[in-house]
């Protein structure tokens, strides 16, 4: 089987690819790079350059191809047209290119962030979702899954986790109700993710991941805070959505605009579909916040 993977620069892809390549029926997993090369190597993969900002091309790819993974996306972006252009315009760009080399099967990794009003990330992911929908697939399998951490990067969650751990202080956000966590792995996600893509599911489907709990601002920063023995720092979140914006507008950007949004805006699921509770994929003891 042939396999074009995308987004392996990232903590989730990376895993996640290292574990696809330990496959006996994938003969060769074609790694798409852009800024970042990928760490991984194995005599099964094969990188290419691909950019999903400019002309999308998958021409090195040989015919046939039988699945797409894609991971690849913009998180964090100062102007939000890049959320479009990539995560909408170079998703169907790439689809488009895929089903021309035979692809009839693709694995879209979303965000339960993917709903209206929710800012240019989710909105843009949204939009993708549904482009990829009108598209003619034997396998669409969309995930959406909740806030990752675990993969020691600076983002998210994992921003709040460095914090604790390293500074000893964490963001304790309290003020808007709608501030709600399932926080969820990354070994929990990669193994949904792994069984997901082994699952042969057909037809269009949506699979929703969380963790185990829903957690508000204030019990994630004390849970964080007795763990890593860290001062709770509390952050009254209107004032402080307030203060982003002002920065905002004088061309300081300590968070990207749309993090507002997106924090605050309406999510998918807080609990996971059937397909991962009785599969029983979520290891929760390996959630730290617990």
């Amino acid at each position: 089987m042939r396999v074009l993977f995308t987004g392996a620069s990232s903590a989730p892809g990376e895993r996640v690819l290292s574990r696809l390549l330990d496959r006996a029926d994938y003969s060769e997993i074609w790694c798409g790079v852009n800024r970042r090369d990928v760490s991984v190597t194995h005599p099964k993969l094969r990188k290419f350059s691909l950019d999903l900002t400019a002309n999308t091309s998958l021409e090195p790819i040989p015919q046939p191809l039988d699945l797409v993974i894609h991971f690849a996306a913009v998180t964090h972006a100062v102007d939000e047209a890049a959320y479009w252009q990539v995560n909408l315009e170079g998703t169907k760009k790439l689809a488009e290119q895929a089903q021309a080399l035979g692809c009839r099967r693709f694995f879209y990794v979303s965000t339960r962030c993917a709903a209206a009003g929710n800012g240019a990330y989710g909105e843009s992911k949204l939009a993708a979702e549904e482009a990829l929908k009108e598209m003619n697939w034997d396998s669409l399998l969309i995930l959406q899954p909740a806030e990752l951490y675990g993969g020691g990067s600076l983002e998210g969650l994992d921003k709040f986790v460095w914090l604790a751990a390293r500074l000893h202080v964490v963001p304790l956000l309290w003020g808007n109700q709608n501030i709600q966590f399932v926080p969820v792995h990354l070994d929990d996600f990669v193994e949904c993710v792994f069984r997901l893509i082994g699952s042969g599911a057909k037809g269009v489907k949506i699979v929703e991941l969380c963790g185990p709990e829903k957690l508000n601002g204030a019990t994630l920063a004390l849970r964080l805070a007795r763990k890593y023995i860290a001062v709770p720092l509390p952050i009254w979140w209107p004032a402080f959505a307030l203060l982003l914006k002002a920065l905002g507008v004088l061309g300081f950007h300590p968070a990207t605009p749309d993090q507002i949004s997106r924090l605050v805006g309406p999510k998918t699921a807080s609990i996971s579909s059937e397909e991962c509770r009785s599969a029983q994929m979520i290891r929760f003891p390996l959630n730290v916040m617990v």
